[in-house]
């Protein structure tokens, strides 16, 4: 196919220098908030939190597509095309498109892994998204990782600085500024599916959001405006979050691999990370809110 243009990342990749720099930006001696990956983290997670707020995101790999030039245009008689043809009906930008299929049923699976997304997504009080790369290139992404010297010597994003600060001084919005974040695009679940033949697209800057049942999505879907959104949303209201027994109660423990009712707590929320990743590659993050630090 001549107008596919194809990436040189790969998903494991994507999905271990996100979650990596998302707890590089919530260092250990953060007082007040932390944001951490359940299924690399659970020992002593009771002595860092009362209260979270569920981020559940799945990691996907950007393709490309050559935006159409009218006026020789193609048949659509393939997905790939059609994806095209809806932007280009739609006046999307894109040059390239880059876009995601959705993932195909697992063969143990009961359920596609979009409409669990689906089922975990209900804002304010927890999250899910799609979270893809905004480039097709690995040098262009592996450039986003560096630090340049001006954050090194002026260190001001909301998870380094004192409480107060973060209130009196707008700190909480710099995360919206760090150039990784803002190179990835994180796009929540948007209805229920009965088969992966469907598509999200997206411009190179994030913006101008497609699924493929001919829905345009309107709002910045950047990963550097949603964090930041459901940190504002926990820091004004944190009785939005969940205890953890609360969170407990939310999921049926058996259809989730939490199977022991005598374990503790942290072990079934652990046990239900781990079981969400190992079938369906959902990443579990848990943005703990520690009411005794205020």
């Amino acid at each position: 196919m001549s107008y596919k243009l194809f990436s040189n990342l790969s998903e494991d990749q994507i999905e271990s220098d996100v979650a990596s720099f998302l707890g590089y930006v919530t260092p250990f001696w953060s007082s007040r908030f932390r944001l951490m990956s359940v299924d690399e983290q659970i020992t002593g997670a009771d002595k860092l939190f009362d209260r979270f707020v569920p981020i559940y995101l799945q990691f996907k790999v950007s393709e490309g597509l050559k935006p159409i030039s009218p006026p020789e245009l193609p048949k659509f008689n393939v997905p790939l095309q059609r994806v095209r043809k809806l932007r280009f009906d739609n006046g999307l930008t894109g040059d390239p498109i880059l876009y995601f299929k959705l993932r195909e049923k697992a063969k143990t699976a009961t359920e596609f892994q979009h409409n669990l997304l689906l089922q975990f997504h209900k804002p304010p009080r927890q999250f899910a998204f799609y979270v893809a790369p905004l480039t097709l290139d690995i040098n262009e992404y592996n450039e986003l990782l560096k630090v340049s010297l001006f954050e090194r010597l002026i260190i001001a994003d909301p998870f380094r600085v004192h409480p107060s600060d973060i209130y009196h001084r707008g700190f909480k919005e710099s995360l919206g500024t760090i150039p990784f974040l803002r190179a990835h695009v994180s796009i929540p679940p948007f209805e229920k599916v009965t088969s992966a033949e469907h598509h999200y697209s997206f411009s190179k800057n994030g913006a101008d959001i497609a699924w493929h049942r001919g829905v345009r999505q309107y709002g910045d879907f950047r990963l550097s405006t949603q964090i930041p959104a459901i940190f504002r949303t926990a820091y004004n209201n944190d009785r939005v979050a969940f205890s953890k027994q609360e969170f407990v109660e939310t999921f049926n423990e058996t259809d989730f691999g939490v199977n022991d009712s005598n374990e503790n707590i942290d072990r079934k929320i652990y046990n239900f990370a781990n079981f969400l990743y190992s079938n369906f590659r959902i990443r579990l993050f848990l943005l703990g809110i520690n009411e005794r630090s205020f």
